[in-house]
């Protein structure tokens, strides 16, 4: 028997933290397991769907990901019956007031609650979160960093967002500025924010800062787009395999430089306002990298 917290989670933003606690309570009630019910995620996603588990396994005691084709032709009597009572044992049943579940989306926390005494569930319908004056969702936290604003993606998150990349072999045109940078292919599901200059946090075996760039490199325009970090201090280990990038602030928009003396410039700006900003922040909590 389980208590299933079920949604897709992207993000796992403070509305849905808050929906967990809901679900842990519950579960704590009916002294059982909680179980969080998702999907894998998709693009733009604010993360992969490993980081999504690894999240969620910090509120639930275990987490279900469905691939949407094993669900999708289901009514949603038969998604509740057959699905989470029958198949995940489901005696508690929590969803976002926003939630829709079964074939065509028909299914509803309405619907929900009215099966409830037949299939033997106690439900528990969430509202969503305000912050702002607005709902936390996973839509508003894309808007957010698709403009620059990751400070207030940072509230609605409750953590800085996140980026995973491996480091591939890049042009070599910063270490010749004299700042030397990690050139990363990016995980493609992600989404990508604003082009320009962040604050960040690299983590491999420990936190190191960074400012990390992306962009189509306009002072250089033979050069193609790229993702890059410049790590403030030497890093505790060898950089092998993927690197995990906590996003703090935005510093600039990605601009074109009249010469390299400009960007040389430009650039020792936002390193002393990217070591100001992070001195006083402790590396967050690594996801996936250890």
């Amino acid at each position: 028997m389980r208590v299933v917290a079920v949604g897709r989670f992207d993000g796992v933003h403070v509305g849905h933290q808050a929906l967990l606690e809901r679900a842990r309570c519950l579960a704590d009630q009916l002294d059982i397991p909680l179980l969080a019910y998702t999907f894998p995620s998709g693009p733009p996603a604010l993360l992969t769907t490993k980081a999504k588990e690894r999240l969620l396994l910090r509120s639930a005691d275990e987490v279900c990901v469905v691939k949407w084709e094993q669900v999708r032709s289901l009514s949603p009597e038969a998604f509740l019956r057959q699905e989470l009572v029958g198949r995940l044992e489901a005696r508690g049943l929590v969803m976002g007031q926003d939630h829709r579940f079964g074939h065509g989306a028909r299914g509803t926390p309405e619907l929900a609650r009215s099966l409830a005494p037949e299939l033997g569930l106690t439900v528990d319908v969430v509202p969503p979160m305000v912050h702002g004056g607005a709902p936390v969702s996973a839509r508003r936290i894309r808007q957010l960093l698709r403009a620059g604003g990751v400070r207030e993606a940072v509230a609605l998150l409750g953590r800085p967002p996140l980026l995973w990349g491996s480091p591939i072999r890049g042009a070599g045109r910063a270490r010749e500025l004299g700042y030397p940078t990690i050139n990363l292919q990016l995980q493609q599901e992600l989404l990508q924010p604003a082009p320009g200059v962040y604050t960040a946090w690299m983590q491999y075996h420990g936190g190191t800062p960074a400012l990390f760039y992306l962009g189509d490199r306009p002072t250089f325009p033979e050069l193609p787009f790229s993702a890059e970090l410049h790590l403030l201090k030497r890093p505790p280990s060898e950089l092998r395999g993927m690197l995990e990038v906590h996003l703090l602030a935005y510093l600039r928009e990605d601009q074109r430089f009249v010469d390299t003396a400009s960007l040389k410039s430009q650039i020792a700006r936002d390193v002393r306002a990217a070591r100001q900003q992070l001195s006083a922040s402790p590396p967050p909590e690594p996801v996936l990298v250890d």
